[in-house]
């Protein structure tokens, strides 16, 4: 579009153009991040992102995660590049969690720093602010920033653009930093910040000031890019400021004459419009068109490539998407037959590891069941050793006591009638050797009875085991201790003579136990009869003991008189507590 002198009125353009660049540190960067470089510098987006991800998936894979990162950040930035945020984001955000999963403590200050850009480009500023923050306080933590880093920069820009009063603060830091570089271009941007921050606080004769020192800077470090920004912010200031229109426009001459071979940038686009208000304040006309004309032909220039780049982005994304959905569907397939050689490998392990525990516990069982033959048959031997024993015992206490009462007994009754018959016919001899001789024979006489009666006692083998154990009672009985009998079974019952020796042997060693352990008052003894079982129970009122301890008695304690009971195919149940008596039960099976 042109504008003809014929009858034009210029409208009034309102200046609001503000000149602010932005200082960046070089970084020391890998060949290949500098290669990705390479192709984003040469907007050669598609390799560049093939590039990147070959280098990325080739880092995984070698847990270099550092690598990764720093090439996440690379691939981010094309993604950024081609206007695919969404994609921008999910890099980062991929790349952040590795870093944090593998403390990667500068990957993950760099990221987030990235992170904070990406949502200050669509002006999420919040969010900007807080990934500004979380990257800035690890540095800290990590002593990973000096004055100059980057991030003080963003965070003044962003802090400015929402007129944040924490905008000097991050402004005095970057300078700070200048100073300590002392680098003329670092300086040029760090006082034109400061005119950036008092022309938009409305303090402009403060800004003029650090405007001429951004202007003197950048023409001692030469940089034609931050002199034509001084120039130009200059201009803004004779416009607005100070409304000299004629210095305003010599200015914005001068800065198109500083850097000729800049024709279509969006800045010089900006100055010509700014030079066409320049001369329409001036009531020169003539030039107010031929730059407003300008302003349009740069405009229209730069559409017309942002068309053709938006049509090129357009295609590359094509690109892009074909070539992901086409290494998607590759990455299926191999994933699928990943899976499915785990999967046989896994039933493999599955069907070895079953099989071996299998194996183990069938050879667990098989020692179990042979160890368990021993331990029943070492028992068995035991337990047959222990019957052998006690009826060997029984058997010689019985032996003993024929012997003692049918033997020994009668010699000494017959020793002492001989003695007797000798001193009726000699009355004359009867001395006193005679008379201590006849009490010595009647003496032994008498110990030998009491011996076999204890061995085997009488009423037990006249009158059976009830009679015996009646007779029991009332000789253990005495002011201390008192036993009662009870009998439900009919008067006259005999059973086997081993049986009721046996039983009766228990019963008096239960009954030794109670005398000299229990401290009871009391002892009960009770006799029943049942489905050809007969029941035995002895009750005290003593002090009990623990029956999850093993108590033991001189000469036959609980364990031999369970092995006793064991051994007339019986049981016994001891329920006892400490202070609360203790009762026995004891079934065994009559012999027939």
């Amino acid at each position: 579009m042109t504008l003809k002198w014929t009858n034009f009125k210029l409208p009034f353009w309102t200046i609001l153009l503000l000149f602010i660049l932005f200082s960046g540190f070089a970084t020391a960067q890998d060949k290949t991040t500098d290669s990705i470089s390479y192709y984003i510098e040469n907007k050669d987006y598609l390799k560049g992102l093939k590039y990147s991800r070959e280098k990325s998936k080739f880092y995984l894979e070698n847990k270099d995660y550092k690598k990764y990162c720093d090439v996440s950040l690379k691939k981010a930035d094309i993604y950024f590049m081609l206007n695919d945020n969404q994609k921008s984001f999910e890099t980062l955000f991929k790349a952040l969690k590795i870093a944090e999963k593998h403390n990667i403590i500068a990957s993950r200050m760099e990221i987030m720093e990235d992170i904070g850009h990406r949502y200050a480009s669509i002006r999420n500023y919040d969010r900007a602010k807080n990934y500004y923050y979380r990257s800035l306080s690890l540095g800290r933590k990590h002593k990973l920033l000096n004055s100059n880093s980057f991030i003080y920069q963003r965070l003044f820009k962003v802090h400015i653009l929402t007129d944040s009063d924490s905008a000097f603060y991050y402004m005095e830091k970057i300078m700070k930093g200048a100073r300590e570089l002392d680098d003329p271009n670092e300086l040029a941007f760090s006082y034109n910040n400061y005119y950036s921050y008092y022309i938009m606080n409305k303090k402009p004769t403060l800004a003029r000031k650090y405007l001429d020192s951004s202007m003197f800077y950048a023409e001692k470090a030469n940089n034609i890019r931050q002199i034509c920004t001084a120039l130009s912010n200059l201009g803004y200031y004779y416009l607005v400021v100070e409304k000299n229109y004629k210095k305003g426009v010599e200015q914005y001459l001068k800065s198109l004459k500083t850097n000729p071979k800049d024709t279509i940038s969006q800045e010089v686009g900006d100055t010509y419009l700014n030079l066409s208000y320049g001369y329409e304040m001036m009531g020169d006309y003539k030039n107010a068109i031929t730059y407003m004309n300008k302003y349009f032909h740069v405009n229209e220039t730069i559409y017309e490539d942002n068309i053709k780049r938006a049509i090129s982005d357009v295609e590359t994304k094509y690109k892009i998407e074909k070539i992901e959905n086409e290494n998607k569907e590759k990455q299926r397939l191999l994933e699928e037959k990943q899976k499915n050689n785990q999967k046989i490998i896994l039933i493999f392990i599955a069907l070895f590891a079953f099989s071996t525990i299998l194996f183990y516990f069938f050879y667990q069982n098989l020692k179990l069941k042979q160890k368990n033959r021993f331990i029943e048959l070492d028992r068995q031997i035991k337990q047959n050793i222990i019957n052998a024993t006690i009826d060997g015992q029984e058997i010689e206490r019985k032996n003993i006591a024929t012997i003692l009462h049918d033997s020994i007994s009668a010699l000494l009754s017959s020793a002492g009638l001989h003695l007797s018959a000798y001193a009726a016919k000699n009355p004359t001899e009867n001395s006193e050797e005679i008379q201590k001789t006849r009490a010595i024979l009647k003496e032994a006489h008498d110990n030998v009875r009491d011996l076999s009666h204890e061995l085997i006692p009488p009423l037990l083998a006249k009158f059976g085991l009830f009679h015996a154990l009646q007779d029991l009672c009332e000789k253990n009985s005495n002011s201390i201790l008192q036993f009662e009998y009870s009998s439900y079974v009919p008067q006259g019952r005999r059973y086997n003579e081993e049986f009721e020796m046996r039983v009766y042997f228990i019963t008096a060693e239960l009954f030794n136990n109670i005398i000299k352990h229990s401290k009871a008052s009391k002892a009960y003894i009770t006799l029943e009869e049942n489905n050809k079982q007969l029941l035995l129970t002895i009750e005290d009122d003593g002090k009990g003991f623990d029956t999850s301890k093993e108590l033991l008695s001189d000469g036959f304690g609980l364990t031999q008189i369970k092995s006793r009971i064991k051994h007339l195919k019986g049981t016994i149940s001891i329920n006892s507590k400490i202070n609360a008596g203790t009762l026995i039960y004891i079934k065994l099976q009559i012999p027939k």
